[in-house]
């Protein structure tokens, strides 16, 4: 994914601003080893991964194949499972949801590094200045946001939808702060 803003909502009265950020977003921690559970395919993953190598030009296909050692009947197919990072090899077996792995990766793991953010420059506007009462932020809308309780919420590709929820988020929470993060995944 790559780098994205996260907002982290805390108690008006939070002490440690950096102890309770560590503290809310380990759960999320990508490499975080949690207890082995089955991972199953997600099929609406590869078809969409199978229509986005589609888009690329049988030489730019051919160069995959050659780079990933894949020839076959089913090319596209086998280079999207590669890149979802699925191997035949590596399924350990099959019951009524499908193929799965065992892992012991973070199911729920959203981040690997981040940075507090002190200052977030706006065009044409003051920068925004961490931490600060949520209902001092002017309209803002980060990737992730997570709130006091420890939920976390991100965009799902819905941008309307999700600008609304942001609003909606914010406004249950106007006294507490707002931590501005950069995030990486």
């Amino acid at each position: 994914m790559g780098k994205f803003t996260a907002l982290v909502i805390l108690s008006q009265d939070t002490n440690n601003i950096q102890e309770k950020v560590v503290e809310m977003l380990s759960p999320y921690y990508f490499e975080l080893e949690v207890e082995p559970h089955k991972e199953y395919f997600n099929q609406e993953e590869l078809q969409a991964e199978m229509e986005y190598l589609s888009t690329f030009s049988k030489e730019e296909i051919k160069k995959l194949a050659d780079k990933y050692e894949v020839s076959g009947e089913n090319l596209i197919e086998d280079l999207a499972k590669i890149n979802l990072d699925w191997y035949e090899e590596d399924i350990a077996g099959i019951d009524e949801h499908g193929a799965y792995q065992i892992t012991t990766i973070n199911p729920q793991g959203k981040w690997d590094w981040y940075i507090f953010i002190k200052a977030e420059p706006r065009e044409l506007e003051s920068p925004i200045s961490y931490p600060c009462r949520v209902a001092d932020l002017p309209k803002i809308v980060p990737y992730a946001l997570i709130t006091p309780d420890g939920k976390w919420y991100e965009a799902n590709g819905q941008e309307i939808d999700w600008d609304l929820k942001v609003q909606e988020i914010l406004a249950f929470y106007p006294n507490c702060l707002a931590v501005g993060l950069l995030c990486h995944m």
